[in-house]
């Protein structure tokens, strides 16, 4: 079996020096949101699921670097059965990506790319002022604008919070912003505030998590799940199938991949993003050892694409 040691090399951290706006947008970052439908009396169906977008790798296009962020869901759709049955659960998770993101340090402003063929647009634009109209919008609310703005503390940078609800005494004014340097809470290329129910079938989103290195900014329980990418052109193939064992691990652990998945490459970070090793899989079964005890995060790449991608923990 081929053996591989995983050995820290040069890597960038988010940028927040002195005078310097913060800039989390970086390789391995992640955002993990929760979105959720309203439901009201004869609604048939209810929609909920969590979405994870993370950022791994970059490239350029047309001449401008871009970062390319891959995104997992796990979506529960809920079928209200006629009484006495109770409701039936159907659960799903798909993946897909790449998408394309980039941070203009100069204009501290941030650009979204659906697809190479698209035309990039404005997401957040850090600069805003109280009464200024936000860059993404709501389908069926009215204007989002910035209320109100605050400084607060974000992985020791100081940073920005912009509050888009217009009632600050409603009960959801604090679940609707915007960080510096981080993005929304109502979704990270969308905008979909929370809002007082009144009726069905309106859906809204909320930030679970941001993870940025070791460090994670988690406004409601503290947890942040990790959601495994798994390639929709792939996922019913036994032939692309990836085990990483075991894990958590003492430092010692087998990758082991589906026929179809030799001459890929592995490719194995820490929790900065930063790169430890790049392997060709010219076997199906391969060993490595990681350096230390902590939180790591591997992915499987195949002709310019992640096919799968996962965590790895070193106790």
């Amino acid at each position: 079996m081929l053996k591989l040691l995983l050995i820290p090399i040069l890597f960038s951290l988010p940028s927040f020096a002195s005078g310097q706006a913060p800039n989390f947008f970086v390789e391995g970052s992640r955002w993990v949101y929760q979105t959720s439908e309203s439901w009201e009396p004869g609604q048939p169906f209810g929609h909920d699921w969590v979405e994870q977008n993370i950022i791994h790798g970059d490239t350029l296009i047309g001449g401008v670097l871009y970062h390319k962020v891959y995104s997992t869901i796990h979506a529960t759709t809920t079928v209200y059965q006629p009484y006495p049955e109770p409701p039936l659960n159907l659960y799903d998770e798909y993946s897909f990506g790449p998408t394309f993101i980039r941070h203009d340090p100069v204009q501290n402003k941030v650009y979204y790319l659906p697809s190479i063929d698209s035309t990039e647009r404005l997401i957040y634009d850090f600069n805003l002022k109280v009464g200024d109209t936000l860059p993404m919008q709501s389908i069926i609310f009215p204007i989002g604008v910035v209320d109100s703005i605050e400084n607060v503390a974000l992985f020791g940078a100081s940073v920005k919070k912009f509050y888009t609800s217009q009632d600050q005494d409603g009960s959801v004014y604090q679940e609707n912003y915007i960080l510096e340097g981080m993005g929304g809470s109502n979704g990270l290329t969308f905008y979909q505030p929370v809002f007082l129910s009144v009726s069905g079938s309106v859906y809204s989103t909320n930030l679970v998590c941001f993870q940025s290195g070791d460090s994670i900014y988690s406004p409601l329980n503290g947890d942040c799940p990790f959601l495994e990418y798994v390639s929709t052109t792939h996922a019913v193939s036994e032939e692309v199938s990836v085990v990483v064992a075991p894990n958590p691990t003492q430092g010692v652990f087998t990758v082991l991949v589906g026929e179809t998945l030799r001459n890929a490459t592995f490719i194995a970070t820490d929790c900065f993003g930063r790169k430890l090793q790049s392997i060709l899989l010219t076997e199906q079964n391969t060993s490595g050892q990681l350096p230390s005890e902590g939180v790591y995060f591997w992915r499987i790449e195949k002709e310019g694409r992640v096919i799968r991608a996962g965590k790895l923990i070193c106790e």
